[in-house]
């Protein structure tokens, strides 16, 4: 079983079409669906409603031999320097970037037994390793997301539970975000030119070839490195 978030677009869309291509039950969480297909099972979670995540109960996995879990869905919040929102976005960005992943994953553990085979994928950034004006919340989250990821890991090892975790850093894609970017007024954000200019120059990734490159990582089952570029 594959379990993804934001599966109505971008990534998270391209992971669950290229899952179902190889035969794979795949369960789709998000505010819409946008998919069909008989392996294709849909429910609707507004992730930064934090009281309906947390009552969220997924379906009897007891007959899965393998359950892997990708939190793909994201925000990057206001484009806008700390000092000028009129009201911080970290609570939201945190809530959608992390939390509701953690909280996801929290229950994964409390009904899935020790030796049952679990993989935990997030999709980080690179803007969790070094400070991008304007993108503060964004660039926090996912630095808490690797070191979440990491110390999970940990912790379940010493369980002995049968788990390995990513945090998956795709670069960047040519997905709804970068649009959302590329719309940003130059005086809120210092670093538009480059997003421009790398789209201008067609140097964004398409969702289903970083799609493929994850699956490509999951079915590894190394965990080695748990935070890593693909």
């Amino acid at each position: 079983m594959i379990i993804i978030t934001g599966t109505s677009r971008g990534i998270g869309k391209a992971l669950a079409e290229h899952f179902l291509k190889t035969g794979k039950l795949v369960l789709g969480i998000s505010r819409t669906c946008s998919l069909s297909h008989p392996n294709y099972t849909h429910i609707h979670l507004d992730l930064v409603d934090e009281k309906a995540v947390k009552a969220f109960q997924f379906p009897n996995l007891a007959g899965e031999s393998e359950v892997v879990f990708i939190h793909n869905a994201g925000t990057i919040g206001k484009i806008q320097r700390v000092s000028d929102q009129q009201e911080l976005d970290l609570q939201e960005v945190f809530q959608i970037n992390l939390f509701s992943g953690a909280e996801l994953v929290h229950g994964l553990f409390q009904n899935l037994p020790l030796d049952k085979k679990l993989t935990v994928v997030f999709i980080s950034s690179g803007a969790g390793k070094r400070p991008i004006p304007s993108w503060a919340a964004y660039c926090a989250s996912k630095a808490a997301v690797d070191l979440w990821l990491r110390t999970v890991q940990a912790e379940e090892s010493e369980k002995g539970r049968s788990i390995t975790c990513y945090a998956i850093a795709p670069g960047v894609v040519d997905t709804e975000m970068q649009q959302t970017i590329r719309r940003t007024p130059e005086t809120d954000f210092s670093s538009l030119n480059r997003f421009v200019e790398l789209h201008e120059n067609e140097e964004l990734r398409r969702p289903i070839d970083v799609a493929g490159k994850i699956a490509t990582i999951i079915q590894s089952s190394s965990n080695d490195e748990i935070v890593i570029s693909c």
